[in-house]
């Protein structure tokens, strides 16, 4: 039986490259977008679709994640820790993460201090955290965000 599973694990490989999968004869066409004229509304809009498909109740038991842009208990104490630095008396508390409003505010507050520019920046860095640009998967993420302006617009 050993014998039978190693034989076929190595013919798959072989006739996989003989034979490959066909493409399909059709694509999709997005429109393009052109990420210099985002406006911040409009990514914030495409990125509250991406996390919760603009859902304010939004909750991801897994990770705790909760509201419309799916906001950690880890974020609201960045969040916080950020402000305190600044000297600034706002804090947010977790309640907080289902409200829309201050959803936004922790998102830019995040995005301010961390010096995130670009749409692209915004959107990696919110998904995979201040190294977000370093990491393979917000690169996916970064392109959901794309196809939901795309959609928008």
């Amino acid at each position: 039986m050993k014998k039978k599973i190693i034989l076929l694990a190595l013919c798959v490989p072989i006739v996989a490259s003989k034979y490959p999968m066909p493409k399909p004869n059709y694509t999709i066409k997005l429109p393009q977008i052109i990420v210099e004229s985002i406006t911040e509304d409009q990514l914030i809009k495409a990125l509250i679709n991406v996390e919760s498909s603009n859902n304010d109740n939004a909750y991801r038991s897994g990770e705790d994640a909760a509201g419309c842009l799916q906001i950690r208990r880890t974020m609201v104490r960045d969040v916080n820790r950020i402000l305190k630095r600044q000297k600034s008396h706002i804090r947010f508390n977790f309640e907080d993460r289902w409200d829309r409003q201050k959803s936004i505010e922790m998102f830019n507050i995040y995005c301010n201090h961390y010096n995130l520019v670009t749409p692209e920046e915004k959107a990696r860095c919110w998904n995979g955290g201040p190294r977000g640009l370093q990491k393979l998967s917000t690169k996916r993420y970064w392109e959901k965000v794309k196809k939901q302006l795309a959609v928008q617009n």
